[in-house]
């Protein structure tokens, strides 16, 4: 009796590792935070400096030969810093949720963020378009947002890819997730 409970056993073991392997995995990877993308980090950093008032640093993250630049030199920039700007120097954007779109892959893009603003806590977007030139990306604000214009190629709208920052739940993602730009 021993033997044949054995020999079942063995059996029924060899089985499930015969079993092994056939079946492909399903397991999808786990999706990337904006902080682990480089375009978008930045975008994020621009963002950050935005709502900190440092206008000195975002004209040092903008393309200065560009169209696009905010003040003509680094020296204007200073001048407009936000008067309150040491009260929030320090803080950064830490819960959102991003929109991004991929105008051209490598180069452009541009991604819009919604978040709680520093002063009033209430949420607030921020679109910030993203070029790279060599090796560096720049940055520059749409101050009344991107258009379907800004995301169509070749006559189609961008499909876009969502990003939340890490640790929020789904009812707090539903409150950050910024509206597609096509909705406008």
């Amino acid at each position: 009796m021993k033997k044949i409970l054995a020999f079942i056993s063995i059996i029924s073991i060899v089985g499930v590792l015969a079993s092994c392997g056939k079946e492909e995995a399903t397991i999808e990877p786990r999706p990337k935070t904006c902080e682990q993308i480089e375009p978008c980090k930045t975008a994020l950093k621009y963002a950050t400096y935005v709502e900190q008032g440092a206008e000195d640093k975002l004209y040092k993250m903008e393309d200065q030969t560009g169209k696009h630049r905010s003040y003509d030199s680094l020296k204007e920039a200073k001048v407009y810093i936000a008067e309150d700007y040491d009260k929030y120097k320090n803080q950064k954007i830490e819960n959102y949720g991003a929109i991004e779109y991929v105008i051209r892959t490598n180069k452009k893009y541009i991604y819009k963020f919604r978040y709680k603003d520093f002063r009033t806590e209430e949420l607030k977007n921020t679109t910030v378009g993203i070029s790279k030139k060599g090796d560096r990306y720049f940055a520059n604000e749409y101050y009344s947002g991107a258009t379907k214009q800004d995301i169509t190629v070749n006559g189609k709208i961008t499909k876009h890819k969502r990003y939340y920052s890490s640790g929020l739940d789904q009812q707090v993602k539903e409150a950050f997730a910024p509206d597609p730009i096509e909705q406008y």
